[in-house]
């Protein structure tokens, strides 16, 4: 039976998908001589609508923000539904909860990469957090942050807040998702789950820590159970690839672990992980009906945003197009 109940969502989306950056425009702005050309080619494309802010070459985030929010507003009034936005805003909220958390315990001035495009208020948030007090928020944002600051007045391991707050993000994503009912939405957090853990398992190997640090660390939900990992920790870091190539992470394993044991760099893991999360959207754009459309456009918008800053940063740091690009994620279109 078809799922008509996003009828109109579905079609605004399939005509937002007709203005995603093409390869060919990616490929111009690598290419570009100076990061203002290659800014000026971003504004012949759909961002040019968000320009109003921008006034210097440094300005493009803003661009970029705007674009986002438009996105995220299309969504909520044309599916008349929140959870869609929140599954990507709970991340900026989670972000910040960190970098605030920093902030306070470490008293250095992060407010350089606070995001504005959370659920959640920057000032609401900032207060709450010098108050410790979050009891208005959503119960797993109150809960991890709860957690987190007990855990570093007793330990005093920054790192471990990022772990906690990763943890409570993906319990209330499971919950969100579980909420929504669709087998592929659930299987595409499932594998975002997976490929953390793969990454997290991975850099704990390389920091030489042990199996009851791992166990701390790893977040549950995925394919892969507990015991994939834990199992592993007393092999070689190649044994774990071996056994990863049997699953569909084949590439993973064979191209982007055997990169990090190679040169000591997660990048090509990295990328491909992200490619492999964007494929599966991808089925979004041969789905008339349902969530997949949606979730698919909104995966796509904000790989390209990715994509779009990595350039933008990479011109003005001034790095050869080449390097870039090998660094690129894929596209939507």
């Amino acid at each position: 039976m078809r799922d008509t109940k996003y009828l109109y969502a579905v079609s605004r989306v399939k005509a937002l998908e007709n203005n995603l950056l093409s390869k060919n425009t990616v490929d111009r702005m690598l290419e570009a001589s100076t990061p203002e050309e290659a800014l000026k080619i971003l504004g012949e494309t759909d961002y040019g609508n968000f320009f109003g802010e921008v006034e210097e070459v440094y300005d493009f985030e803003k661009a970029l923000d705007q674009s986002l929010k438009f996105t995220y507003k299309v969504l909520e009034d044309s599916t008349r539904d929140p959870r869609f936005s929140l599954l990507s805003k709970l991340r900026y909220d989670f972000h910040n909860l960190k970098v605030l958390l920093k902030e306070k315990y470490l008293e250095e001035d992060y407010n350089y990469i606070l995001s504005s495009m959370g659920s959640i208020d920057l000032d609401v948030l900032k207060k709450a957090v010098e108050d410790k007090d979050l009891g208005g928020f959503d119960p797993h944002i109150k809960d991890a942050f709860d957690r987190a600051v007990m855990d570093f007045e007793l330990n005093g391991d920054p790192q471990r807040i990022d772990v906690l707050l990763d943890q409570g993000l993906y319990s209330a994503l499971r919950d969100m998702v579980a909420d929504m009912d669709d087998s592929y939405l659930t299987l595409m957090l499932q594998t975002e789950i997976d490929l953390l853990n793969i990454n997290i398992f991975i850099r704990v190997r390389k920091m030489g820590r042990n199996a009851k640090f791992l166990e701390t660390v790893l977040v549950d939900g995925g394919t892969l159970d507990r015991s994939f990992f834990m199992d592993a920790m007393g092999e070689p870091v190649s044994s774990f690839a071996d056994k990863l190539s049997a699953s569909r992470y084949s590439r993973l394993a064979v191209e982007g672990i055997q990169s990090w044991i190679d040169t000591g760099s997660s990048t090509v893991l990295e990328k491909l992980s992200d490619d492999f999360l964007l494929n599966m959207a991808k089925k979004g754009k041969y789905a008339a009906f349902g969530i997949l459309p949606i979730i698919g456009y909104l995966k796509a918008k904000e790989n390209e945003v990715r994509i779009v800053r990595m350039v933008m940063v990479g011109k003005i740091n001034g790095i050869p197009a080449d390097n870039l690009r090998e660094r690129l994620r894929d596209v939507y279109v």
